[in-house]
């Protein structure tokens, strides 16, 4: 092969630059950074990178004990739904100073209510009230969709 060819449209893949437009906005996103702008060209996927860019997008932050079952819960079901616009962060209560909270600092006063896992689903960085019930939280999810 003496050309190695790199697609520029989404196929049954997504292209290499739609995926890296998405995952820019989303960094943007969590560190609550919105500078990155700049989009390569592409099809599919850089309509869902789009769409992530000019919103509304949803941030969740589950703030509980990295091992309890409640919070393995939460974040299994948020995962398990199809919420194109969000992203889920995750701020480990037992950490006095966990890493996402440099990363993304705004996560360093969410806390779990009296022990329990406990979602913030916030809408451009403007926060519901927090819940620990998962049906809440997707309800809050499905409602501002």
């Amino acid at each position: 092969m003496l050309v190695r060819t790199k697609e520029i449209y989404d196929g049954a893949v997504p292209s290499g630059n739609s995926v890296a437009a998405l995952n820019l906005l989303r960094i943007g996103r969590i560190t609550a950074n919105p500078e990155i702008k700049n989009l390569p060209v592409g099809h599919t996927q850089l309509m869902f990178a789009l769409n992530f860019a000019f919103g509304p997008s949803y941030e969740v932050v589950v703030a509980g004990v990295t091992d309890a079952d409640d919070t393995k819960t939460m974040l299994k079901i948020l995962q398990q739904h199809c919420f194109y616009n969000r992203v889920i962060l995750f701020r480990p209560v037992e950490e006095p100073e966990p890493e996402i909270v440099e990363l993304a600092g705004y996560t360093k006063f969410y806390n779990a209510i009296n022990g329990k896992a406990t979602a913030y689903v916030c809408k451009n960085y403007a926060c519901n009230s927090p819940t620990t019930d998962v049906s809440e939280m997707i309800m809050l999810l499905n409602k501002n969709n």
